[in-house]
């Protein structure tokens, strides 16, 4: 284990020093880079130019979206660990942060039963890899990742902070490396999605080099986080049927990019989309209702939320 590290941490330094440190240049207690906003480019005649889900976009307006998106990117920062638990093998540990030593190795916990934090790199949570290590065995025993080789896709991990807040993160690989052969950037690099690497040995010990002979690192993602609250847009109001067109008016907040119109069955509650609306289109569309069915509208921000489904009258 201490091996890996050794060698790990020195190519690290030696290799892609500004790659892991350019981060912490930049914020080295929140969240160190903003996610791009995900689109699917349209081209097409007119004003019409980018697409963000299902809405058309006017270019005049993409600035002002990203720059929203930009902001809500930014409010999911990045948190100090201080505990970890894997339900799937029963970890449930202390986390300690640790650093680079002056003989350029990563620090470890003293205490088999802790799990190491590499603090000069990215905070849990941040867009990027969010390392942290443990020991498999010690002369003693199992230590706090002897059963990290068991772990399955889909299986979660949870970090909390010294505040109480709690990060859910989903194992989405799971993987072993020959000692010499571990992918450095890719476990300690940057990353657009929100990523931890649990790091142990494994594999047959080497008498030789006093260490064993591959690496396993599970990758997982942030899935939920409890500093997370919810932006559901506002709903729009007015909304009005009559035999051949629904209307609404519309929400006045920049954010919101469309809207969605609903069909719901009365007799199975079947409900189905019918159509979108861009937010730069008429709030007024032309359908054929039928008395066994109710109509709803919903708005759409640029986070892709959706407000409550309302009934048109």
């Amino acid at each position: 284990m201490k091996q890996f590290l050794t060698m790990g941490i020195a190519l690290f330094l030696c290799a892609t020093l500004f790659f892991i440190l350019k981060p912490l240049a930049n914020n080295s207690t929140a969240e160190k880079s903003t996610q791009s906003t995900e689109t699917r480019e349209v081209k097409s005649s007119g004003d019409a130019a980018d697409k963000i889900a299902e809405f058309p976009i006017l270019p005049k307006q993409r600035e002002k979206l990203e720059e929203i998106q930009r902001q809500r990117q930014q409010s999911i920062r990045g948190m100090e660990p201080v505990h970890i638990e894997i339900p799937s093998i029963e970890v449930d540990a202390a986390i300690q942060p640790t650093g680079v030593l002056e003989n350029g190795e990563m620090g470890v916990p003293d205490a088999i039963e802790e799990v190491g934090w590499f603090e000069p790199g990215f905070l849990a949570g941040a867009l990027g890899h969010a390392v942290l290590a443990g020991h498999v065995d010690s002369k003693t025993g199992p230590a706090v990742f002897y059963e990290l080789k068991n772990v399955k896709i889909g299986d979660q991990v949870e970090l909390t902070d010294a505040t109480g807040r709690k990060m859910v993160f989903e194992v989405k690989k799971v993987t072993s490396y020959a000692t010499d052969k571990a992918p450095i950037e890719e476990i300690f690099g940057k990353s657009q999605q929100r990523m931890i690497n649990l790091i142990t040995c494994t594999g047959n010990f080497n008498r030789d080099i006093g260490s064993h002979e591959e690496r396993l690192v599970v990758s997982a993602e942030l899935v939920s986080d409890t500093d997370l609250k919810e932006a559901i847009p506002e709903a729009p109001t007015n909304v009005a049927l009559t035999a051949y067109s629904i209307s609404w008016h519309a929400v006045r907040d920049d954010a919101i990019i469309g809207y969605r119109i609903y069909e719901q069955d009365l007799k199975s509650g079947k409900t189905t989309k019918l159509q979108t609306v861009s937010l730069f289109d008429r709030k007024q569309v032309e359908i054929t209702t039928e008395p066994d069915k109710r109509y709803f509208v919903s708005s759409v921000d640029v986070g892709l939320n959706e407000s409550e489904k309302m009934e048109a009258n």
